[in-house]
């Protein structure tokens, strides 16, 4: 199993020495969320994080189909993987806080399907119908080869994920029940599309805080419940045979409101006070080493590729302790 370390585009500065940081502890990838109403450009970030490190894979997590024209997206990677080889992946998603902070409804599943597609093929140098007009990127001379990775939260999404991804990041918690769940719908995406599902790799999207103190970890790692249950109210509506287990459940029966602009993603917000210890540990790994350890493993034993933990803009700290005590544990991350 890897582990990836998810940043915010803000205070430059900082950023660059935590992406500096996170690969210099082992971290294996580095996402940046794009949200342009809360925080600065994650394309600027992306490319200035890239030339300040060596190794470390950047990517999106996650641009969408509606702020992002995917002419714009397919040019903007593949020139960061001609530059970068190897070291860059797209995210796409149906969008969140970058369009429901503007009053704008997330993409639809067909909308972000033909996104995807068309993506695909201008990342391939190929022609892709983009309305009644077909294009292809003139200066592309060859395929850069950037992964396409895909969030999902809900059963159409993840589907849709594992018939197209190369690599999809399930946002529906850290226990092996909600991810043998998303995982049931990425298989049988990926199966009707006719592919292996095995050959999909599987990110968890969660927050992760090594302490002693369990209780003030689990504080923490609020953030990470508290944006989930937005996602999965959502999901819920729209899929009410969801089938989610209970441990997903739970948290739908405790959700309160939730505020973008009163701290997206910020585990002090007020919107994140009702969340007990035991509510964020399904969420999050939250506590001593051998804590977070056994459930990561118990992850990995179900095919989960890559752990992507947020948010570490400034944690240089916790991503040394990261370093030292899970990397090494974790075992060489080749698979």
């Amino acid at each position: 199993m890897r582990l990836g370390a998810q940043f915010l585009p803000e205070n430059f500065d900082e950023y660059i020495a935590s992406v500096r940081k996170a690969e210099q502890c082992g971290y294996q990838f580095a996402w940046l969320v794009d949200s342009q109403i809360l925080w600065q450009d994650a394309y600027v970030y992306l490319t200035h994080g890239l030339a300040a490190t060596e190794r470390i894979t950047f990517g999106t997590a996650v641009t969408n189909p509606v702020t992002r024209h995917v002419a714009v997206t397919a040019s903007f990677f593949a020139t960061l993987a001609e530059l970068h080889p190897g070291r860059v992946s797209v995210g796409i998603g149906r969008g969140d806080s970058s369009v429901r902070t503007m009053g704008l409804p997330p993409a639809r599943t067909a909308q972000l399907e033909e996104y995807v597609r068309s993506l695909r093929r201008l990342l391939r140098g190929e022609a892709a119908s983009l309305g009644e007009t077909e294009v292809r990127m003139r200066w592309l001379e060859r395929d850069p080869e950037v992964p396409i990775m895909m969030s999902g939260t809900g059963p159409r999404n993840l589907r849709l994920a594992g018939s197209l991804a190369d690599r999809v990041m399930l946002y529906v918690g850290v226990t092996p029940e909600a991810v043998q769940w998303a995982l049931r719908h990425v298989h049988e995406g990926a199966r009707s599309a006719g592919r292996d599902p095995g050959q999909v790799k599987v990110s968890i999207l969660c927050a992760m805080h090594v302490s002693d103190d369990h209780d003030a970890a689990a504080v923490a790692c609020r953030w990470a419940p508290a944006a989930c249950a937005n996602h999965l109210a959502d999901m819920a509506r729209h899929n009410p045979d969801h089938g989610m287990p209970e441990v997903m459940v739970r948290l739908l029966a405790a959700r309160e409101a939730y505020d973008y602009y009163g701290g997206h993603l910020d585990s002090s917000a007020d919107h994140t006070d009702y969340l007990t210890t035991d509510l964020v540990d399904d969420f999050a790994f939250a506590g001593p080493p051998d804590h977070c350890l056994g459930k990561l493993r118990a992850l990995a034993e179900i095919g989960v590729d890559e752990v992507s933990v947020a948010y570490n803009n400034g944690s240089f700290e916790q991503m040394e302790r990261v370093g030292a005590e899970i990397v090494p544990a974790l075992g060489s991350g080749d698979g």
